[in-house]
């Protein structure tokens, strides 16, 4: 699949880090993941569930791109289908490439879904990710497929809808603007960020968001310089005396600055240290560094020969047996029936998580048993 370089899917690193294009440029692609191709598998039978105008559950079984369409896909895939197929359209076009080259060199991209009915152009994205919630307000790829799109279709357009559809984390986001207003922040930011992309010296600006799937992550020097800094810049003031009794304990307000940063210091480290096991394993020398075996796990020469034998030893007692989890359930059973013991399934609030005030989540509150449990169980293990 061809990629343009000021691509749409990249603009939230190259309109923030113009150094980036040029410096990604340096590093070879790596494979892709096994979940950014579980994703291009799901665009794909999108699509042709949206050309053909057959539900997904007519490919069940059949592969596309390397998967095989199950019930899970499938019955996922199908929330995105069905919306697009809800848009009023007086025509829609299916994976429709978009040029906004006119205010970013060579810029263009494929919009997955886009409608036009009565003045309102509509584009849809499929997000197949479950890892991270994606929100369309002033997504700057969907302002540029968008922003394509309205350029195609220039006289026919007075308003771009543009959706994030997200099966998986049953999230459907819209964000909608004048076109006029999109042409001008076209004009006012994108392209201005473009032209500095293309610099003899482009800037490097460091950002949370930037930096957090760049490729050139592990060894930018610039990302290193601010992340040192910033880590630093919260003990300013570690000289002076302290709001609590023990000089030498970090106070609430010291944890407080320090938090936000983590994230990003976190998946910057650990790209750091995924590039250094890379380097000495492709034979690259590494300074006070080197590999070293792992701790493997015990397994079977032959579980056949295995079995019979622990049979004869232990019987029954060779054999292990548990239900299988409501998600393999789901998997099996298929949405119709899986709806049938529904009523059988629990599911608990998830472990309480660190989040910012912005976060637009509840506050939870720790019940006094909580801690009581942590205890009794710290005291059986000692």
């Amino acid at each position: 699949m061809q990629h343009a370089m000021l691509g749409a899917s990249k603009a939230h690193r190259w309109m923030t880090c113009p150094a980036s294009i040029q410096l990604e440029a340096t590093i070879p692609n790596e494979q892709q993941s096994f979940f950014a191709a579980e994703g291009t598998a799901a665009h794909a039978l999108a699509e042709e569930c949206l050309l053909k105008q057959k539900p997904p559950e007519h490919f069940i079984g059949v592969e596309f791109e390397g998967f095989v369409v199950d019930e899970v896909m499938a019955s996922h895939v199908a929330t995105y289908v069905d919306f697009c197929n809800s848009q009023p359209a007086d025509e829609s076009h299916v994976e429709l490439r978009v040029d906004y080259s006119e205010w970013a060199a060579g810029g263009f991209g494929t919009a997955d879904y886009v409608t036009l009915h009565d003045g309102v152009l509509h584009v849809i994205d499929l997000k197949y990710g479950q890892g991270l919630k994606v929100f369309a307000n002033q997504n700057q790829q969907l302002m540029l497929y968008g922003l394509g799109a309205a350029y195609e279709f220039t006289d026919k357009v007075d308003t771009v809808s543009m959706t994030i559809v997200q099966p998986r984390l049953d999230h459907i986001d819209t964000y909608s603007m004048r076109a006029k207003d999109l042409f001008r922040w076209a004009e006012d930011v994108v392209k201005p960020a473009a032209r500095k992309t293309l610099s003899p010296d482009p800037e490097y600006k460091p950002s949370k968001k930037a930096c957090h799937f760049c490729k050139a992550k592990p060894t930018c020097r610039a990302l290193a310089k601010h992340n040192y800094s910033l880590t630093l810049s919260s003990f300013d003031n570690l000289e002076e005396p302290l709001l609590v009794q023990v000089p030498h304990t970090l106070n609430v307000e010291e944890i407080g600055h320090l938090l936000p940063k983590m994230d990003a210091l976190i998946g910057w480290a650990q790209g750091v240290q995924k590039h250094a096991h890379k380097l000495l394993t492709n034979g690259g020398i590494l300074p006070n560094y080197k590999l070293v075996a792992g701790r493997g796990q015990r397994k079977w020469v032959d579980a056949v020969v295995a079995e019979e034998a622990l049979i004869q030893m232990l019987g029954g007692e060779a054999f292990t047996s548990k239900i299988i989890s409501p998600t393999q359930a789901e998997k099996a059973l298929g949405k119709a029936k899986y709806g049938e013991i529904i009523d059988l399934i629990h599911k608990p609030e998830g472990r309480p998580q660190l989040a910012p005030d912005t976060d637009p989540r509840p506050a939870v509150k720790p019940e006094a048993a909580d801690f009581f449990t942590d205890i009794s169980n710290e005291e059986k293990s000692q």
